[in-house]
């Protein structure tokens, strides 16, 4: 490959996965100035009957039911289950509780904000289409780093000074981990 083929292939990858850098960047920045986002969590019903039997074979059917009685139309993979508490999942999304006490099943519906969204994607959840644009993203990055790593080091003007950056952020990061 001619060295302005690397060039131009180099900048490609590097505009196109610039957004999820970022969006990524962006949330974790928010997580280390401790801005987690916000949950938020509104009642949609609530009964002294025990409508919904936890230990259920039909159980899925029995939450999807109740949630089409109260005019709610949501998607869920699996349910979990935690003490007296049913939550739908996937949780990045909104998602739905189903508590118990005391004879009483009461529903909530959680929303998140904005943050807390990008959060739940930057650990790795998320639809299994942003799983794969993940992967995709690592790869490029990978490619990114070491095409620029290559330009710099096989660039005449750009070599040495290359070559010092390189150990000097290798060197960094030994210190800072060791």
């Amino acid at each position: 490959m001619q060295r302005s083929q690397l060039i131009k292939l180099h900048l490609y990858v590097a505009a196109f996965l610039f957004p999820f850098l970022f969006i990524m960047s962006l949330s974790d920045v928010l997580e280390l100035l401790n801005i987690k986002g916000e949950m938020y969590k509104e009642q949609l019903y609530s009964t002294d009957d025990d409508a919904v039997d936890f230990n259920s074979r039909t159980l899925k059917g029995d939450v999807r039911k109740i949630l089409s009685k109260l005019n709610v139309n949501t998607e869920f993979a699996h349910l979990k289950i935690k003490n007296n508490k049913l939550y739908t999942r996937p949780n990045y999304t909104t998602h739905y509780a189903f508590k118990k006490a005391n004879g009483y099943l009461k529903v909530y519906e959680y929303k998140q904000s904005i943050q807390l969204k990008l959060m739940s994607l930057h650990k790795g959840n998320g639809p299994s289409l942003y799983k794969l644009y993940q992967q995709i993203f690592v790869y490029g990055l990978f490619f990114i780093l070491i095409s620029g790593l290559w330009l710099g080091i096989t660039s005449s003007a750009l070599r040495s000074k290359t070559i010092m950056v390189f150990i000097s952020g290798t060197i960094f990061y030994l210190i800072i981990n060791y």
